[in-house]
């Protein structure tokens, strides 16, 4: 399976610096939380459920703001594909880059249905025991369309989450580096490394908790 890593390179570059590493295993994290709260249908979990997507929701936050002026390789810029370069990746014809094109279309539409899961749920209600925290906001008939939406798209989630997974699963029995590289943050491609800015992602990580903290009950 093509990687996009570039055998020739005897350097490995810098591609995901470490507010992305961290994001990225908080969000796993979050997500695999939530699906479990949300699925297992005990309703003292509920509580935890709701929390989560919260958190969840801040993540995201953080995740958009670091891709308008994060690092470098964590930009939207960076994160373009097509079909062609999604069939020429598993063809063996893309040069080697920081991200691969089923990577990245992978990636997108994971973070557009959280998403959607995320958002949904702010306003779900099961018209018992919980509701999301702004379920006041809107009419009956709003929640409950957004409650059948995120009572279904969470298999999106799963779909997506175990594809993932065993793409990396499949690069590790092939001994590729890939998997590692979001605990190391490096990759062996021809490209200038990301900068590191601290000081974006304090501010990125503080207007995300703002978010979340504005957020009611």
């Amino acid at each position: 399976m093509p990687t996009g890593v570039d055998d020739t390179c005897s350097t490995k570059t810098t591609i995901w610096d470490w507010p992305l590493r961290i994001w990225h295993w908080a969000f796993a994290i979050v997500v695999v939380f939530s699906l479990t709260t949300g699925l297992i249908g005990d309703i003292s979990l509920l509580e935890w459920h709701v929390r989560s997507g919260t958190l969840a929701l801040g993540l995201l936050v953080f995740r958009i703001g670091w891709a308008i002026w994060g690092g470098l390789y964590a930009r939207l810029a960076n994160y373009r594909t097509s079909p062609r370069a999604i069939l020429n990746h598993f063809r063996g014809r893309n040069p080697p880059a920081p991200h691969t094109a089923p990577g990245i279309a992978l990636v997108g539409l994971l973070l557009a249905i959280v998403t959607l899961q995320v958002s949904t749920g702010l306003f779900a209600t099961d018209e018992i025991f919980t509701e999301g925290p702004l379920r006041q906001w809107v009419s009956l008939e709003f929640a409950r369309n957004a409650t059948f939406i995120h009572n279904r798209a969470h298999w999106l989630i799963v779909a997506l989450v175990s594809t993932h997974v065993a793409a990396h699963i499949i690069y590790g029995a092939l001994r590729d580096p890939t998997p590692l590289s979001m605990f190391t943050g490096t990759k062996a491609v021809d490209v200038p490394p990301t900068p590191h800015y601290a000081w974006r992602a304090a501010a990125t990580l503080l207007a995300a908790a703002l978010l979340v903290v504005a957020l009611p009950d």
